[in-house]
């Protein structure tokens, strides 16, 4: 598959998700049926290394693909990007890692909390890991979790990991009951006690400083020279794009029919709402561009020297983290003037409305922390955020 490829392949899935959303929501994860629609597409592989059946494109691949898919169903895109970055991420190990996850089957899938909630403790045979973990998405999916731990050290600078867990030495507690991306089954993750070799963790400070081992094994590779936390931002956009377009989509299609009730207007002979599609449209259309546009430049300096200045990574989380808001403002304001009938949770309209709302909490895509970092730049002060 190529770049061009991504968006056409995306869309033929469209329609599929839209119709199981509803069911999707109430089961409250990714459905079994969506998983394999995605992998039959090759969608988990747009950001998997080539060495291990993958495509290695581009982050706009993941872009694409996830705002193309999230008309249908938010959380089903959202699954894509968490599942299909993860990929990516599992890249930045040592070889030895991604052979124990993908040695027998390539197409396995990993979940992910990188929080450092978890305790480290060193002992014979690598690091004990025990603790809990939250917003596990697509857990259900995957046969291996990355979960985040301190591991205790002289160092001043905290030494952060990303430990490597198989199935059997972890659990799922299902806690997921949630008012957006409900489908997406973010649930907790709980270990009691793993021991974990070393190699199959890495130190987040090293990948967001681009240290880590897969960048090495990966040297002629593009895709992992791109910072990390700019590829987590760009992995979780998308959806949000796809769900203001498709609820602008069925507001469209539904405005054209609707009669006010106790009037003799049509909603589609409305000002107001002419000027709600024109400006809806154009907040949808501003935001595609600036991430066409960023995707662009992150391609083409991944090419020269794969190094990005921190202005520039600001400038990305501004744009994800804005990018994110302005869709946010488009499904609330349709949902407003969607009348009675746009309460109803079974609506895409509502659906999507909670969606994005759920994605403007998201500790990555913060719009207020996004707006800071660039302000901070502007300013020549350092970032205080990790995430840029």
């Amino acid at each position: 598959m190529e770049l061009e490829d991504v968006a056409p392949a995306a869309r033929t899935l469209v329609a599929a998700a839209a119709k199981r959303a509803e069911e999707t929501e109430s089961t409250r994860r990714l459905l079994p049926e969506a998983e394999q629609d995605m992998r039959d597409a090759g969608m988990f592989k747009l950001l998997q290394p080539r060495r291990f059946g993958g495509y290695e494109l581009d982050p706009a691949a993941l872009v694409r693909a996830t705002s193309e898919l999230g008309r249908g169903c938010g959380s089903t895109a959202w699954c894509l990007g968490i599942l299909a970055v993860h990929n990516w991420m599992l890249g930045l190990y040592e070889e030895q890692a991604q052979q124990d996850v993908w040695g027998e089957d390539p197409d396995t899938l990993l979940a992910a909390s990188f929080a450092p909630t978890g305790a480290a403790e060193r002992v014979d045979g690598g690091v004990l890991v025990s603790g809990r973990w939250s917003f596990a998405s697509g857990c259900d999916s995957s046969s291996w979790m990355m979960v985040g731990a301190k591991v205790p050290g002289d160092s001043p600078i905290p030494d952060l990991r990303m430990f490597l867990v198989p199935q059997d030495e972890y659990r799922i507690d299902d806690n997921w009951q949630v008012s957006g991306l409900e489908g997406t089954g973010s649930k907790d993750i709980v270990i009691d006690g793993a021991i974990v070799p070393e190699y199959r963790a890495i130190s987040l400070v090293d990948a967001f400083g681009g240290l880590s081992p897969g960048r090495e094994l990966y040297s002629d590779s593009p895709l992992f020279r791109v910072p990390f936390g700019t590829m987590l931002l760009f992995a979780l956009a998308g959806p949000a794009l796809g769900l203001a377009r498709g609820a602008y989509e069925a507001f469209i299609e539904r405005s054209k029919v609707r009669q006010i009730t106790y009037s003799t207007e049509k909603v589609s002979e409305q000002t107001p709402v002419h000027a709600l599609i024109g400006e809806a449209s154009y907040q949808m259309d501003a935001v595609e561009l600036l991430w066409e546009r960023d995707l662009a430049e992150i391609a083409l300096l991944t090419r020269r020297t794969g190094e990005f200045t921190m202005n520039q990574r600001a400038l990305y989380k501004r744009d994800v983290g804005l990018g994110i808001r302005a869709c946010q403002e488009v499904t609330a304001r349709i949902s407003a003037a969607s009348g009675a009938h746009g309460i109803f949770k079974s609506s895409p309209i509502q659906r999507a409305f909670r969606d994005t709302n759920a994605m403007t909490t998201h500790a990555a895509l913060d719009p207020l922390q996004s707006a800071i970092a660039m302000g901070r730049m502007e300013l020549e002060l350092d970032p205080t955020n990790l995430l840029v």
